[in-house]
């Protein structure tokens, strides 16, 4: 018996076995677009902070950005911060970027599939790329207005990669 090597042959041996009933996963793109300066704040809150609450699934305590997708879609400081400061004049934590069209009352869903999403973004870890996401956010060109998460998914995953533009 020889095992499929490429996901078109894994598709095929899947086809063979299951017929018409099979369907192979759709693999769905999109890249969300955030005020660079506000994804930048709120890291560097997150890296200031002295404590760091966890997400889930989350087993360490240390910066990082969440990326939700719920009421809108926007990436967030996982630092404690309980002062007055934390909060704007109406309310709203000061140390989020919203995805650019996807803000406060928008249903991100048809873009980023049904279910809510929390995904957790190291701050200080070394990417695919050698560099950490914090390093991507500091060193952007000077041009530089906008932070790109580009989202590639199926059934069995997701890709995140980052860039500035």
């Amino acid at each position: 018996m020889t095992h499929p090597t490429t996901p078109e042959d894994f598709n095929a041996l899947l086809r063979e076995v299951l017929g018409d009933t099979y369907q192979p996963p759709t693999q769905q793109n999109c890249t969300l677009t955030f005020p660079l300066d506000r994804v930048r704040s709120a890291a560097e809150h997150a890296l200031a902070a002295a404590d760091h609450a966890l997400g889930p699934g989350d087993t360490d305590a240390r910066p990082h950005l969440w990326w939700i997708k719920g009421d809108g879609t926007f990436l967030m400081s996982n630092g404690i911060d309980n002062t007055p400061a934390a909060r704007d004049d109406n309310g709203h934590w000061r140390h989020i970027a919203y995805a650019d069209t996807w803000g406060p009352g928008t249903d991100p869903s048809p873009l980023l599939g049904g279910d809510d999403l929390h995904e957790t973004l190291d701050l200080t870890q070394p990417l695919d790329e050698g560099q950490t996401l914090i390093d991507i956010l500091r060193t952007a060109p000077t041009h530089a207005t906008h932070f790109l998460l580009h989202v590639t998914y199926d059934d069995d995953g997701m890709l995140l990669t980052m860039t500035t533009s």
